[in-house]
């Protein structure tokens, strides 16, 4: 159970600080002494010293140039004297290495050895070839020998790390997408949502103010916010408790500066990780290795608002047997207004065709009939009149304005953008204490806060009976008015999250094994401001004494300022937790030598205990708990390895995986997945893969309290508007989703210098059970369908709908992704196009049984608008110490719809274009400048401020809130520094 208490941000967030303070000020002044010694270290101390390579196939000459660019400036010599050594084909090499494990690489099947000339120059030479000082070198007698180049047969050329301990990817046929620090740099993204859009699988985005809270979640092939498993280093994540009733995990709560980066498997095959990761998984991999201090500060703001302002710190220690990594950062973003864009500024959409969405709610209000026209007036509705020569307000007053009413666009009063702030701790630690035995810690706090605001308050349709002072037409009449006396409504969110991992892991013989232990826990408080009390509100509408009573009738304020402060409601904090542990271990090895190569498996299980509670008195409180025991077992068997390859089958690799999960109150589950991958050439890959999915229904969804109110809808049947009471809520006896998933690929990679990767990749998902908060409409135009949630009296009166969840949903969709990518060194610089586009072929939705299902394909949805296809093309280029890249994203015209009926509209296609430019200062000046390890960014989204085009799937919003974004162009500039 959680412990629901207010007032522990401050208490929290001290504690940290004062935790965190010693280790921020050692770190700081050490930078100093750090530099002094990286001037004057050793040959020993560089050989030993890791750097990060992403270097392309090319020839050996430019990949040794590039090898130079990227190991910090260290020198490279290339004394080959051989325009064959020169122009060999040679890598990829992508990862982490030392300077001398990068070259064993580069210089495998040469002639070529290595050897320094002091720590800042290395010379590579053929056989034989005079030891030549480099230009400005010395030649120092520095005893070493030249280096061995005898390589591990079948260590592969191209070398890709995967974050620790995303153990079962080795055992995957699955393609997997990976965005490294260079590409989330690139692209500029200020947050992990932005990142995100550049991946065409990401069906749609929504923008930042679609949510108050501000959340954002990753919605991969369109399958809804709670289908992707999250992950941070490999494991799982919790629902973000201001995201409980979507349960989600929101992208906000990590800081993309602490990043390393993002790894994707784009299908549900995981039995290591949960069969629940129906829409694939995401591994957010945090960085585990700063080898020296650096500050970073960014700050960009789009046209009326919207400031960005980041500031960062990032140390760490790098030891032989200890490393550490602190990094702390503060994001503030400001908000911007909708009465900064013309949609929302002017909500008559009838200038595009639409509907006039502007409210009677306005300033000056209206006033209308309870029935019929207004007494003495020839019309139900009048405007209240802007001018009176002769107070009071008269029934002849308002016979000039019955032709008229005034109307209000209320979202130019709300958040595009909304106000928000986060403080974020990161910090991790690894140690080696003995042999092949190491502990590792990391701590991730995030401390966030939300303001979305909206319209002042509202008299919406509100009885003013005919004792109101100030009533001039002797009966009760509907108020209809904005006061623009008291100040904007908004709603707070402040959030705190705290997650812990320790894990300690090992080594025996060719085993590995790994026990750790998680601890999760995020409570978020939310509040409305400048809330009125509705009852304090009708009662000062019924007061017959002119000084406590409240005067609609006439432009203005409605009464005196200390009358008006009366009626705010007291703050009513609804609280929310969201709080997991886990415990969890696993071995991995081989257990068989074939002559293709060992047979490997993963053995592992887990138990972990899932927690959710609320404290909101509008939806009931409630504090529920579940215990989730699992354990898994995958296997990859190589038929087919280097030393069996035959004509046709240079590899082939079977993978299999099983998971048993326990979840508490419901069944046993038992999922596999099957894998099949084959190289039929050494550039040519094929792979097939089916797995099976299963996802729990989530606690809210199960246990939210069932409520009762009394609301009004359209009787279909008898063709009339009925009072009814509506219960909404949870059912605890939802059954859980199922899935199959399937995927079918080829991914080509041919022997050129230009280093092209070409891949396509179909798949197809089938959902069951899918749990849903059905609308009131949809039960009652289906009800043959959900006669067991509607009630009728004898007469046939309908009396009451159940609309509380249900499992009815599933979903059939199926399509392919495409990739193109090409990396290209010459003498102009390195250019990377890349073009990823994703083909739907279907998506059908079956909301209700026994029905046929609806094709989400080029049809508007408020769910969602799932388009026939979606591209995004990149182009990067760098060259010394200047960089360039530009992404474009495409999206084609697809049908306008009102709960998915088509309207005869087509929403336009649209294309937005980012530009982003980079400058290494460090890389133009000696290393004892001052403007030594400096770069510098600045880039531009959405250049050309293409707005979104109008659609009425986004009801009064006026745009497709799943395709479009109001903010617009935006604009920001970044430096950073090392020390």
């Amino acid at each position: 159970m959680i412990a629901l208490s207010r007032g522990r941000s401050v208490g929290r967030q001290s504690a940290l600080m004062w935790l965190l303070a010693p280790i921020l000020l050692v770190l700081a002044g050490s930078a100093a002494a750090a530099k002094k010694k990286e001037e004057t270290r050793s040959i020993e101390e560089v050989r030993v010293e890791e750097f990060e390579f992403d270097i392309p196939r090319s020839a050996r000459v430019l990949a040794l140039e590039t090898l130079s660019d990227q190991a910090d400036q260290i020198m490279v010599g290339y004394l080959s004297g051989s325009h064959q050594e020169e122009g060999t084909l040679v890598g990829p090499l992508k990862g982490r290495f030392t300077l001398e494990g990068a070259l064993r690489v580069l210089l495998r099947s040469s002639t070529l050895h290595f050897r320094w000339i002091d720590a800042t120059m290395i010379s590579v030479e053929a056989p034989g070839a005079a030891p030549a000082p480099l230009p400005g070198a010395s030649l120092p007698g520095t005893g070493l020998r030249p280096s061995s180049f005898d390589v591990a047969p079948g260590l592969p050329e191209e070398v890709l790390v995967l974050g620790w301990p995303i153990r079962d990817l080795s055992l995957s046929v699955s393609p997997v997408v990976v965005m490294d620090r260079s590409d989330l740099d690139a692209v500029g993204a200020p947050t992990l949502s932005e990142a995100l859009r550049n991946l065409s699988q990401t069906a749609f985005t929504r923008p930042e103010g679609y949510r108050a809270s501000g959340a954002q979640y990753a919605e991969m092939r369109g399958l809804g916010a709670d289908s992707a498993l999250v992950l941070i280093n490999g494991r799982r994540t919790l629902p973000s408790a201001n995201s409980i009733a979507a349960s989600a995990f929101d992208l906000n709560s990590v800081p993309i500066t602490a990043v390393e980066r993002i790894e994707l498997v784009l299908d549900s095959a995981s039995a290591a990780y949960g069969t629940d990761a129906i829409g694939g998984i995401i591994n957010i991999v945090l960085r585990d290795k700063i080898s020296r201090p650096e500050i970073n500060a960014r700050y960009g703001a789009a046209d009326g608002g919207a400031q960005q302002e980041r500031m960062t710190f990032s140390g760490g220690i790098n030891q032989d047997k200890l490393r550490g990594v602190l990094v702390l950062d503060y994001f503030d973003s400001g908000s911007l207004r909708g009465y900064e864009r013309a949609l929302w500024r002017n909500q008559d959409y009838t200038r595009f065709g639409g509907r006039d969405f502007r409210s009677l709610s306005s300033d000056p209000g209206n006033i209308s009939a309870l029935a019929g026209n207004l007494p003495g007036l020839d019309r139900p509705v009048a405007s209240v009149p802007l001018f009176d020569a002769t107070p009071p307000v008269t029934v002849a007053d308002f016979q000039s304005t019955e032709n008229l009413e005034n109307k209000e666009s209320l979202l130019k009063y709300s958040s595009v953008v909304p106000e928000a702030r986060r403080l974020s701790v990161i910090a991790s630690a690894a140690t080696e204490i003995a042999g092949r035995l190491a502990l590792s810690a990391d701590v991730l706090y995030a401390n966030r806060q939300s303001t979305y605001q909206f319209a002042p308050p509202l008299l919406f349709s509100m009885p003013v009976p005919a004792s109101n002072a100030f009533n001039p037409f002797g009966t009760t009449v509907l108020a209809h008015r904005l006061l623009a006396e008291y100040p904007p409504q908004y709603q707070f969110f402040d959030s705190d999250l705290l997650r812990s991992v320790a894990a300690v892991r090992g080594r025996r013989g060719r085993w590995d094994w790994e026990v750790s232990a998680l601890y999760s826990k995020e409570e978020t408080d939310t509040w409305v401001a400048n809330l009125l009390d509705l009852g304090s509100v009708a009662s000062a509408l019924a007061s017959s004494n002119p000084a406590t009573a409240l005067n609609p009738f006439t432009p203005g304020a409605m009464a005196e300022p200390d009358l008006l402060r009366t009626m705010f409601a007291p703050r009513d904090v609804d609280m929310f937790a969201s709080e997991g542990k886990q415990l969890a271990g696993f071995i991995q090895g081989p257990i068989y030598n074939l002559r293709s190569g060992p047979v490997m498996t993963v053995l592992g299980g887990e138990w972990r205990n899932e927690s959710v509670a609320t404290a909101d008195e509008g939806a009931a409180a409630f504090d529920r708990n579940r215990d989730v025991v699992a354990a898994f077992v995958q296997l990859r068997v190589p038929l087919v390895g280097e030393a069996t390859k035959r004509p046709w089958f240079h590899e082939l690799s079977f993978s299999g995986g099983t998971r048993w999960d326990h979840y508490g109150g419901l069944r046993d589950v038992v999922r596999s997945q099957l894998g099949l991958a084959w190289k039929p050439h050494p550039s040519l890959k094929v792979h097939l893969s089916g797995s099976g999915s299963f996802r729990p229904p989530s606690l809210y969804e199960l246990y939210l309290p069932q409520l009762s109110t009394v609301a009004r809808v359209n009787d279909p049947t008898r063709n009339e508007l009925a009072v009814v009471r509506l219960t909404v809520g949870g059912n605890d006896e939802l059954r859980p989703s199922t899935a199959k998933s399937y995927t079918a690929g080829v991914v080509f990679t041919p022997e050129t210098a230009t280093n092209w990767k070409l891949s396509a990749n179909y798949w197809r998902i089938d959902v069951r059970n899918r749990a849903l908060a059905l609308p009131p409409q949809l039960v009652l135009a289906n009800e043959a369908q959900f006669r067991g949630r509607i009630t009728r009296d004898s007469d046939g009166v309908l009396r009451s709908i159940d609309a509380s969840r249900t499992d009815v949903g599933g979903a059939n969709l199926a399509g392919i992704d495409f990739g193109v990518k090409a990396d290209v060194l010459t003498d102009r610089g390195r250019f990377t196009p890349e073009l990823s586009l994703t083909w739907f072929d279907k998506y059908q939705a079956q909301d209700i049984p026994n029905s046929v299902a609806m094709e989400r394909v080029g049809v508007a949805s408020q769910l969602g608008s799932i388009l026939e296809w979606r591209a995004i093309f990149s182009m990067r280029w760098s060259r010394g110490p200047y960089g360039l890249a530009g992404v474009a994203r495409y999206t084609p015209s697809y049908d306008d719809a009102i709960a998915g009926v088509r309207v005869g509209r087509e929403v336009a296609a649209q294309t937005q274009l980012d530009v982003h430019a980079s400058l290494n200062v460090g890389r133009m000046v000696p290393r004892s400048s001052p403007w030594d390890d400096i770069k510098l960014w600045v880039g531009i989204s959405n250049l050309l401020d293409a707005p979104p085009s109008f659609a009425e799937v986004g009801d009064a919003a006026g745009f497709d809130l799943s395709q479009g974004d109001l903010k617009g162009r935006s604009w920001y500039v970044r430096f950073d520094k090392q020390f």
